[in-house]
């Protein structure tokens, strides 16, 4: 009775598994035919399997945070930017944050700053006093410490999307993902004007926050993406194929061929993903405090030829402030 019911399991299975892979195949047309033959976008998605040293030359798109031209730019208010990569700006689950124009802290937050230099000591034998030598500089981390209180359900939607956003911060690109490898995307602070936090480039290096058992909690209904839930369906298709492999170990040809369409399936939701496609589907009713506390640590990040280019007089002058990222 049980085989019977897994070879049920596998029909169904692959049977939605190909419809979906049918789907992303029609879409694929249709990107094809919008944007041309030969190159271009098409061109750059029928590379993205290739292995190591054999990818696309330039990057389609960048997981780095664009905050420029922004209408909003001018508010003083405490803001964490949407990384440009399409997941970010197309999720459901954080748009929220994509209609604020970012993570916005809706009640004061309380920020620790820090700036440190750093001296060698040099031992010289018969001197009263210790020579230092400069070594290096450290702008510090930036712990944000704010409250976040809830009182109706659209409040709660942008609560969940703030802690699934700061979650998705501390994840690196792995997987099935286009960028796999790639570090946790880097995003821009801003807050109190010019000469305080002015496109801060920064990443994520630790969230926090406490659901209280001493306050009311809010059920809010919440919406998933459908291209998440094709990827549910690859991954139940691979836990299939496992189990066909348990009960049939002589037709490891069929579980092969059900764990490519799983492979294939999950490509099929990274692609969706990636052109904001597939819609949404009901996420459930999710239950959020009414009165709780975010605590951000953020760590400043700068390459090594934005370091190679500072100027302290430049910085001193306050000459940094049409700069596209800010030196703090």
């Amino acid at each position: 009775m049980a085989v019977t019911n897994i070879l049920a399991a596998s029909t169904n299975a692959v049977a939605t598994a190909a419809g979906a892979v049918n789907s992303v195949s029609n879409l694929a047309s249709a990107v094809s035919a919008g944007y041309g033959g030969g190159g271009g976008i098409a061109g750059a998605l029928r590379a993205i399997d290739l292995p190591s040293a054999g990818e696309i030359a330039g990057d389609l798109y960048v997981a780095a945070a664009q905050f420029a031209n922004d209408p909003a730019a001018n508010d003083w208010r405490v803001r964490l930017s949407l990384p440009s990569w399409p997941s970010f700006q197309t999720s459901p689950v954080l748009k929220p944050l994509q209609d604020a124009g970012g993570l916005i802290f809706p009640y004061t937050p309380s920020i620790t700053i820090a700036s440190a230099a750093t001296y060698t000591s040099i031992d010289t034998v018969h001197t009263n006093y210790a020579f230092r030598a400069f070594q290096t500089s450290d702008p510090g981390a930036i712990t944000i410490t704010a409250p976040m209180n809830v009182e109706d359900p659209t409040q709660g939607l942008y609560w969940i999307a703030a802690v699934h956003y700061l979650r998705s911060l501390t994840k690196m690109f792995t997987g099935n993902d286009p960028k796999a490898g790639n570090p946790p995307p880097v995003v821009m602070l801003n807050g109190y004007g010019n000469f305080v936090f002015k496109n801060v480039p920064c990443v994520v290096t630790n969230f926090q926050s406490t659901l209280d058992d001493k306050c009311d909690y809010i059920g809010v209904p919440v919406v998933g993406s459908a291209a998440g839930a094709i990827q549910g369906i690859a991954d139940q298709t691979a836990g299939l194929a496992d189990t066909l492999g348990g009960v049939f170990g002589s037709i490891a040809g069929v579980t092969d061929v059900v764990s490519e369409i799983a492979g294939g399936v999950g490509q099929v939701a990274a692609l969706g993903a990636l052109f904001g496609a597939g819609g949404s589907t009901s996420g459930g009713t999710s239950y959020v405090p009414t009165k709780s506390q975010f605590t951000v640590t953020l760590q400043p990040v700068y390459s090594r030829n934005s370091a190679r280019n500072f100027s302290l007089d430049r910085f001193v002058e306050g000459g940094y402030l049409t700069n596209p990222f800010g030196y703090i």
